[in-house]
């Protein structure tokens, strides 16, 4: 802690980084304690599955079949999820577009106001996730001014975003090796995981690694 009272980062990050830390991370850090903090990110929800661990001998009988549905058809899932208390909001969509971007941004807008609280958002450097690349996130963000403060993570770097674990857990449930030849029964599988991961906060918790995970648990034991 500074000498002024407030959190000094440097020691969490090591010296020879210090310059690739953004210059508003004070500012950032300033906010947290009367903000909600989310992490985002979108997933790809393909009909034709995923396919892993399907290797067989070359010509034996046996071999395993692959299904295939004809026509790829595809989905998007979109995600945000509470870093403090595992809350997860999601939809299913058509694209990812700065439609649905925009009201994944009012609706967490709407939810952290109620709680008398802003937004911080970690998100990726997708193009439609920037000013730069959509006009219309750019008016939503005018729109929602100082409610809403997003953190973008570095470029090329999936890691740096915990919503990527949260699909790493959903996909060998869903997407991998699946057996469903339409869509709206796809699209039903992928609903009820999210429902599920809505119901089950803990468990949103603990797949993105985040440290309350352990809090909540000693809680609740």
């Amino acid at each position: 802690m500074a000498a002024s009272g407030r959190f000094d980062w440097h020691d969490l990050v090591d010296h020879d980084f210090w310059a690739d830390v953004p210059s508003d991370m004070e500012e950032i850090l300033s906010l947290i304690a009367r903000s909600d903090v989310y992490v985002q990110d979108e997933v790809n929800l393909d009909l034709h599955p995923t396919l892993t661990r399907v290797w067989s001998r070359k010509g034996r009988r046996g071999q395993r079949r692959v299904r295939a549905p004809g026509v790829n058809r595809k989905l998007v899932g979109f995600g945000a999820m509470d870093w403090r208390n595992g809350w997860f909001g999601y939809g299913i969509g058509w694209h990812r577009n700065s439609e649905a971007m925009c009201e994944q941004l009012d609706y967490l807008v709407e939810r952290s106001q109620k709680r008398g609280r802003r937004v911080i958002l970690l998100w990726d450097n997708l193009g439609v996730h920037t000013r730069r690349g959509s006009k219309r996130l750019g008016e939503c963000l005018d729109r929602l001014g100082d409610k809403i403060r997003l953190v973008y993570t570095p470029p090329y770097d999936p890691e740096a975003n915990p919503a990527e674990r949260i699909w790493r857990a959903m996909r060998p449930r869903v997407t991998h090796n699946h057996h469903r030849d339409h869509l709206i029964d796809f699209h039903q599988d992928a609903q009820d995981y999210f429902a599920l991961l809505d119901a089950e906060p803990d468990k949103v918790l603990t797949q993105m690694g985040s440290p309350f995970a352990s809090i909540t648990q000693a809680t609740r034991d």
